[in-house]
């Protein structure tokens, strides 16, 4: 679907090379900012390691699985992803939201089993393949943003940029230890897209609701944070990272809901779009 173009506004290009700067600080300065700040990071990418060897507190087998609860709470992750790709079939939608949302659910999907072979036995080789699903995720999520609330060629080109960014920074970590593009790739991109949610829908915009992303990846991160308290907090029954696979997966609610035809009786499945007014 083809979408008259519009011109991109100013403040989203201020803030798109800002993002952008930062990240290269991060990849030239990284490590000598780390050494600065005291921050020495194990290859998991964590400061601490349970007496197991990894950093996540439940290391419970369960039918032969090793670190059970965090390989198999992946599967609504990678389920997710397969429904959202579902959901795309047959969807009449604007360009770079399609190629945006298809590049979402991949991520959602390939997280999923990144992410499980990489809890099955935790070595930095395996985060490799958890980050490279996650950054296939956030570039897509960042897109999609972007096209809600900018329009559909700066989408496309953040699209085309965060890609590649978001391959290197996961690779890095394994290769010379610089955490530090990942981090901006991450909590950089995820406070554009609360600036962007603040801003209004443009008229091409599907009604992504970016408030509820931010929340479901906000509460995704604080239980990560209270990993061991979070399962101490349940008498050691679920993690906090357990807990954060299957908030994750619910990300992809916010993004299938917009994309679902609302069918009026009678009528065919249209492309339902915001009102320009419509906030986040």
């Amino acid at each position: 679907m083809r979408i008259p173009a519009v011109s991109p506004s100013p403040a989203f290009g201020h803030c798109a090379a800002a993002l952008l700067l930062l990240w290269l600080l991060a990849l030239t300065a990284g490590p000598a900012l780390a050494e600065a700040l005291g921050l020495v990071l194990n290859a998991h990418g964590y400061a601490h390691l349970h007496a197991h060897g990894h950093p996540f507190v439940d290391a419970r087998t369960l039918l032969g699985i090793p670190n059970a609860c965090d390989v198999l709470t992946n599967a609504p992750l990678g389920l997710a992803g397969l429904w959202g790709l579902q959901a795309l079939r047959g969807r009449t939608l604007p360009t770079a939201t399609r190629q945006a949302a298809l590049v979402f659910f991949a991520g959602l999907l390939t997280t999923g089993v990144g992410s499980a072979w990489y809890h099955w036995a935790p070595d930095a080789t395996g985060l490799v393949g958890d980050r490279l699903g996650m950054a296939a995720t956030f570039a897509g999520a960042l897109a999609l943003a972007v096209a809600e609330r900018v329009g559909q060629a700066p989408a496309s080109q953040a699209l085309r940029v965060l890609l590649p960014l978001g391959v290197l920074s996961a690779i890095l970590p394994a290769s010379n230890g610089n955490v530090l593009p990942w981090a901006v790739l991450q909590f950089g991109g995820m406070a554009l897209i609360v600036w962007l949610a603040l801003r209004k829908p443009v008229a091409a915009a599907v009604g992504i609701r970016l408030g509820a992303l931010i929340g479901l990846y906000a509460l995704a991160k604080l239980l990560e944070l209270g990993d061991e308290a979070v399962f101490h907090a349940t008498a050691d029954t679920i993690s906090g990272h357990s807990l954060k696979h299957l908030t994750a997966a619910l990300a992809a609610w916010p993004v299938i809901a917009a994309l679902a035809p609302r069918r009026a009786a009678g009528a065919p499945n249209r492309l339902r779009q915001n009102a320009p007014g419509r906030a986040a």
